[in-house]
């Protein structure tokens, strides 16, 4: 059987207002064709999830690199992850600052004898395989000072409140991508600067695999994104991938969505390619911007 080449991205599940709308499609569809070129030029997923991710980590409409949300103390601190899925290495980085491109580092963690750095020593680490470092206020942006200003001026903590209703209070979302390539291998990665306003060290589901991102050429690869304490509860990435044993991408992603939902009132949304190619994708909030190309397409089907 043909695989046929695949990729889907997204870039959060939140409520997105409508006047950031285009942004969040334009952002995703650009990540979309550029992880899929790689594919057409005979590239492995790897390289195209991250490919797709660092085109989105550069683009200040999501909550990821450049313009990701700041935590109490006004800095950015990021996560990310990757995972192969058929060698089912990991790679991922936490509470990682002066780093514009986590995803680059995850990478490079696929390739070395550890999976996860976190903190100052995720910054050295990736210092020492060459990735450049910025200063920190080169992630900082207008809006996201703003917003802090107006966290800060309230007092409020990170809580539950932030997810009522699936919005997060005029958050941006995280992002994500899952490729399968001509050898039918599977990649999953996710990147994010978590919570708007989060404590200082604080870290979600986005770089631990099986939470935020899982990879089995077997079954499936995905990448999550919502409410990182609920998602790390039921292992969301790892069980949708499960479910594609039994169940069709589509099928296996609502699947994975109505557990987040009835085991620990979740909120949030997944992205999946299963084993034969096939592209699936749920999520329980107002909205999900994603984007997905699948061989025979001539351009990305983008929603939100």
């Amino acid at each position: 059987m043909s695989i046929p080449l695949a990729i889907i991205v997204h870039g959060g599940a939140w409520y997105i207002a409508a006047d950031q709308w285009e942004a969040h499609k334009a952002g995703c569809r650009t990540a979309a064709i550029a992880g899929f070129k790689v594919l057409k030029e005979g590239g492995n997923a790897l390289d195209a999830v991250e490919t797709a991710i660092v085109c989105m980590e550069d683009d200040p409409t999501f909550d990821a690199g450049v313009g990701a949300h700041l935590n109490q103390h006004g800095g950015v601190q990021l996560d990310a992850g990757m995972m192969d899925g058929r060698t089912y290495q990991v790679g991922a980085v936490a509470a990682i600052e002066r780093v514009k491109n986590p995803i680059r580092v995850a990478r490079r963690l696929l390739t070395s004898e550890h999976n996860m750095f976190v903190g100052p020593g995720a910054t050295a680490y990736a210092q020492a395989c060459g990735i450049p470092l910025c200063a920190p206020e080169d992630l900082v942006i207008a809006r996201e000072q703003e917003r802090w200003l107006e966290y800060k001026e309230r007092g409020e903590p990170l809580s539950e409140t932030v997810f009522v209703g699936g919005g997060s209070v005029g958050g941006k979302g995280t992002v994500g991508a899952v490729a399968i390539d001509g050898e039918g291998n599977l990649a999953a990665g996710t990147s994010t600067g978590g919570t708007p306003f989060k404590p200082d060290g604080r870290v979600g589901d986005s770089p631990l695999p099986g939470c935020g991102y899982y990879a089995d050429d077997a079954l499936a690869g995905v990448s999550v994104t919502g409410h990182g304490e609920a998602i790390i509860r039921v292992q969301l990435a790892r069980s949708a991938a499960d479910f594609c044993a039994k169940l069709h991408a589509k099928a296996a992603a609502e699947a994975a969505m109505r557990m987040l939902s009835d085991r620990v009132a979740g909120k949030g949304g997944l992205i999946l390619i299963d084993y034969a190619g096939r592209v699936g994708y749920a999520y329980n909030t107002s909205q999900m911007a994603r984007a997905l190309m699948v061989e025979g397409m001539s351009e990305p089907e983008v929603g939100i």
